[in-house]
Order: structure tokens, then C-alpha cells, then sequence
């Protein structure tokens, strides 16, 4: 049986309409993957119409927020935190009360997929949106597949947080260009058992998404070598 707080009118509520904590993500997100259909409760048929490539609990979303507060602690760089691709610009929503600096949504806007964008989300593509604020750090989730505009940012310097699934998201290249470049040290990957991403089994267990780090080295460690 179906708890009653999950529905309303039968459909099932939009996870990301508040910040929910983790136990509760995923017991929705069990049931539905037990009762009906998971994929299809990501493509938008939800109370809320969203489209949900990440998931995001409180748990999640404050490890972001500490990721990024120590990269524009460590690196000491000026400008804010810039959202790419950010979609419906809820990931921005929820992190705002926790970083230590303003944070900026931007989102290219396609009609790929059926995204409400609020106005909040500045209409401008991601490489735009560099040129424009020189951000301290950048986050980017779900990358396009085929996108080069991550290996873009990376080979600027510009600290990246990208979170996603590396087999179906972003450039193929993208870690390897970094290792190259950067005297074979590879970027750091943050193993999170929060992270939920749309292609993973709750019931399986089988989880993929990540939270990758590039370019984080502070000033000091940044002309030191490697």
C-alpha cells in the first residue's frame, strides 16, 4: 500500500517542490520504483511536471554546499558561484541559504525537454555565463552528453564541481584531458551516498552518480608544480 502523504489525486508529489532529508527521497523514490515507474516519475509525470536528472535531499545538497565553500575558501578566487545548465534552477534554490557567497543560475533554456524555468534562471549558455561573471567556482549537474563546455572550463583553470553519471553525461574525454593537463594527477571524486541520479535502481541498490572536483588547488599549490 501506497502511504498517503506520497500521492495527491493518485499522482505522485514532485520530491524537489521542498527540501525533503534523505530517508524520505529515498522512500518515495523506493516505492515508486516498486509500485510503478521510476523513469517515467523522473520524465516529468509527477504532481510538479519536473524533470529530475539529480536527485536532491538536505544531505546531498549540504555536501555540495561544503564542497563549495572550501573551494572559494582554499582557492581565495573572487566572483560567485555560477550555476550552468542549471535547468529549473533548483539545485541553486536550495544551496542559496548554505554557501558563503552569492550564487547564479544560468541555463541555455532548450526546448529538449519540457522545463518550467523560472526567471529566476538567467537565459545564457555556459560558456556566456564564464565569460561574463569570472565565477570562483562553477557547478555543473548533468552535463549534456557529447558537451564539450566542461573540457572548456577546465582547461581555463576555473574550479568545476560536476556531478553526474561519467558513462552517460558530459564528454568521454573530459577526465582525460584533465589528467593530461594537469601533470597526470587526476580530478578528485567525491563518492556520496546521497547521490541519486536518474538512471539508478533504488531497489538494486545500484547507484553511478558522482561528485567530481577539478581544479581546486589553491593559489599556493597552483604555482608550486604538481
Amino acid at each position: 500500500m501506497i502511504p498517503s502523504w506520497m500521492t495527491i489525486r493518485d499522482v505522485f508529489i514532485d520530491i524537489h517542490e521542498k527540501l525533503r532529508p534523505f530517508d524520505e527521497v529515498r522512500e518515495i523514490l523506493e516505492t515508486i520504483e516498486k509500485t510503478w515507474d521510476l523513469k517515467k516519475y523522473f520524465n516529468g509525470y509527477n504532481l510538479g511536471g519536473r524533470w529530475i536528472f539529480q536527485v536532491f535531499s538536505s544531505e546531498f545538497v549540504n555536501e555540495v554546499a561544503g564542497i563549495l565553500n572550501k573551494i572559494v575558501d582554499k582557492t581565495g578566487r573572487e566572483g560567485p558561484v555560477l550555476e550552468v545548465m542549471s535547468g529549473d534552477g533548483v539545485l541553486s534554490k536550495f544551496l542559496a541559504p548554505m554557501l558563503n557567497r552569492e550564487i547564479v543560475p544560468t541555463d541555455a533554456k532548450s526546448d529538449r525537454y519540457r522545463i518550467a524555468f523560472p526567471k529566476e534562471v538567467e537565459t545564457i549558455s555556459a560558456m556566456e555565463a564564464v565569460n561574463k561573471y569570472d565565477p570562483a567556482v562553477v557547478l555543473m549537474s548533468w552535463e549534456p552528453f557529447l558537451s564539450m563546455d566542461a573540457i572548456d572550463i577546465v582547461r581555463r583553470g576555473i574550479p568545476l564541481v560536476w556531478i553526474g553519471e561519467a558513462e552517460s553525461c558530459g564528454h568521454p574525454d573530459l577526465f582525460l584531458v584533465y589528467c593530461q593537463e594537469n601533470g597526470h594527477i587526476p580530478c578528485r571524486r567525491v563518492e556520496s551516498k546521497y547521490a541519486i541520479g536518474r538512471h539508478d535502481s533504488i531497489l538494486k541498490q545500484d547507484y553511478r552518480t558522482a561528485i567530481y572536483v577539478f581544479n581546486c588547488r589553491s593559489k599556493e599549490e597552483s604555482t608550486a608544480g604538481p
